[in-house]
């Protein structure tokens, strides 16, 4: 709760106070395409040869992974920093990681039929989730591979959606499609409603929605239905950005930046 309460004030903070200024911290040498933070402040950065590094809040290598022979890292899931996920989508092979990214187990999509999942993510009841593209089935699964539970997207949807990113957060799951926008849905899988923001990823604190769209970075109240931005720095060469607790993590395609928030 702790944790939860410190994220909803630093987004509070960030989005209201128009004298903050973001401040860098820390800026870190790498070539990566894909990242991810846990609710510690850890940063997960996949780089280019698929090579994984754990950053700790201070920016600090603390683990690495590397199985090339798996093939391209298409998602990192660490909302459970006790249990990371690293999801091969060409390969339909999940890789469960603990907190120092020594491998658990691995998981095989295909050996169930899955053979089009395009993204997965971890619950928080110690399953995870899985997006079947050819049956349009939003699936539950526990570790091994054993189907909890089902629901078929056609009941909800007049088309199928297509999508790139999913995340559980605060008893919430988030389906991201690009065109179509973000979907929300409850823990038994079942539709509550669509945002129409065209994004690549989303965050959610204390009914906050957190979103990127070029220049700036979004923060949506989705009770009170109002919206705020910040204007990024150096927009053009970002890649991908998120928040954690006070902190701004930016990646560009050669540095990773750590930002603190600075209030006046």
């Amino acid at each position: 709760m702790k944790v939860i309460i410190t994220a909803f004030f630093f987004l509070f903070s960030l989005f209201s106070r128009a004298n903050d200024s973001l401040v860098l911290v820390k800026s870190i040498p790498i070539e990566a395409r894909l990242f991810t933070t846990d609710l510690l402040g850890n940063c997960y950065v996949v780089k280019e040869n698929n090579f994984l590094i754990k950053y700790n809040s201070l920016g600090d290598s603390v683990a690495q992974f590397n199985e090339v022979k798996k093939g391209k890292v298409t998602q990192i899931d660490a909302t459970n920093p006790l249990r990371v996920l690293l999801y091969y989508a060409d390969f339909n092979q999940i890789i469960i990681l603990d907190n120092m990214l020594s491998k658990k187990n691995v998981l095989k999509l295909n050996t169930i039929g899955i053979f089009n999942a395009p993204c997965i993510a971890n619950s928080i009841d110690g399953n995870i989730w899985v997006y079947d593209q050819s049956s349009n089935n939003l699936l539950k699964l526990d570790n091994q591979l054993a189907l909890l539970s089902t629901s078929n997207l056609r009941n909800f949807f007049s088309k199928s959606i297509d999508p790139i990113y999913m995340v559980e957060q605060e008893r919430n799951l988030f389906i991201v499609d690009t065109v179509q926008g973000i979907f929300r849905f409850d823990l038994y899988g079942f539709y509550n409603t669509t945002y129409h923001f065209k994004t690549k990823e989303v965050q959610y604190f204390n009914g906050y929605l957190v979103y990127q769209q070029m220049p700036s970075l979004f923060s949506y109240q989705t009770q009170t239905i109002s919206e705020k931005k910040i204007l990024l720095p150096n927009p053009a060469s970002i890649v991908q950005v998120r928040i954690e607790r006070n902190k701004l993590f930016i990646l560009r395609k050669n540095t990773l930046e750590i930002y603190d928030l600075i209030q006046s």
